[in-house]
């Protein structure tokens, strides 16, 4: 039957003044446990600050979104007042704005 392990390691581990010391089998195990602790705290590192980025990103994009609603209700006020829309339909429009803003206002409020 074959060693399990090759004579010039046997000899290079034995032969080295601090790792003759220390078990072998215990170091890799060891080593192993800090390489899979640096992992695990890399990939949650990571995915903290993609959550955040998501965040950003929807905050930046609610933000927007209000832009264009205040845009459209000012441009529904200039038609208004320029004759190229009626009442009713003014009315309609309006409050279909002032509810999508409303939403977007309560969403950024969980962001501050």
């Amino acid at each position: 039957m074959p060693p399990f392990h090759p004579d010039w390691l046997v000899n290079f581990w034995l032969k080295t003044p601090f790792l003759n010391m220390f078990d072998p089998h215990a170091v890799l195990i060891f080593l192993a446990v800090v390489t899979a602790m640096i992992v695990i705290i890399q990939r949650r590192s990571v995915a903290d600050k993609q959550e955040a980025d998501a965040d950003e990103r929807q905050f930046q994009l609610l933000l927007k979104k209000k832009a264009v609603i205040e845009d459209q209700m000012a441009l529904l006020d200039k038609q208004k007042k320029q004759g190229e829309v009626g009442e009713a339909q003014y009315y309609n429009r309006m409050n279909e704005y002032v509810h999508h803003l409303n939403n977007v206002k309560n969403e950024l409020i969980r962001f501050t």
